[in-house]
């Protein structure tokens, strides 16, 4: 029986694009919920009768799941025009929003700690409750220890996507003839990479979409135990 490897070549790499179609799917569904959270913690007010109240941290939750959203768009755009070159880094950038955030419920006091990122401090500079300046490679291994565990890998990984460095080096460059020593280069091309590695870039965006909703959730059960305390203060200085 003769095999047309050309056929069974076409046939894997259907499959494998249904693979990042999927994933896509998946982003979608993760970058709705993201939408979800502040119309959830932006209606929490207990001290205010059910009516909303505006936190600090309301602001700050609020920047980070915009610029969540506005990368899994950006991050799906460019991977269906296969401008992979651009889309890649963008999964640093929602690795960022996870540290980001992650720092905010790391300090003591997190009305001081968004008053320090407005003025523009930097992150790395600011130190947690436990006096550790909140440096990205610090931010990455304890997040990897205490809730998620390979976005360190995934910090490390993606990191290589943003500067112009080695994973880039020889993309648009292939050997012609080794021993006449000729190369060919394109310029103005940015197709390079193989489906499978498609499918890997598509899932770590996925993942590091995933963490970044599962970080914002924890900020509505927060400001809703905060707005308790604050109500319960508010009724024993009444009772006085």
């Amino acid at each position: 029986m003769e095999v047309n490897l050309y056929v069974i070549i076409n046939l894997m790499k259907e499959e494998r694009n249904t693979d990042v179609n999927s994933i896509f799917s998946n982003l979608k569904v993760v970058e709705k919920n993201l939408l979800k959270e502040p119309e959830i913690f932006l209606n929490i007010g207990e001290v205010h009768k059910g009516k909303g109240s505006v936190h600090a941290m309301d602001l700050y939750t609020s920047a980070v799941i915009n610029r969540g959203i506005a990368l899994i768009k950006g991050f799906i755009i460019l991977s269906l025009e296969n401008n992979y070159i651009s889309a890649v880094p963008l999964i640093r950038l929602q690795v960022d929003n996870c540290l980001r955030f992650y720092a905010s419920t790391l300090v003591s006091n997190y009305d001081d700690f968004f008053l320090k990122y407005l003025e523009g401090e930097h992150i790395r500079n600011i130190k947690d409750s436990n006096g550790y300046k909140m440096t990205d490679n610090y931010l990455a291994k304890k997040l990897n220890k205490e809730l998620f565990p390979g976005i360190l890998s995934l910090y490390q990984n993606s990191s290589g996507y943003v500067h112009l460095s080695n994973e880039y080096s020889f993309l648009q460059t292939s050997i012609l003839d080794s021993k006449e020593r000729s190369i060919t280069t394109k310029i103005g091309e940015f197709d390079f990479f193989k489906i499978d590695k498609k499918v890997d870039f598509a899932y770590n965006m996925f993942k590091a979409s995933e963490f970044l909703l599962e970080l914002v959730k924890l900020w509505k059960f927060q400001k809703h135990k905060v707005e308790l305390e604050m109500l319960n203060g508010i009724d024993k200085k009444n009772r006085k």
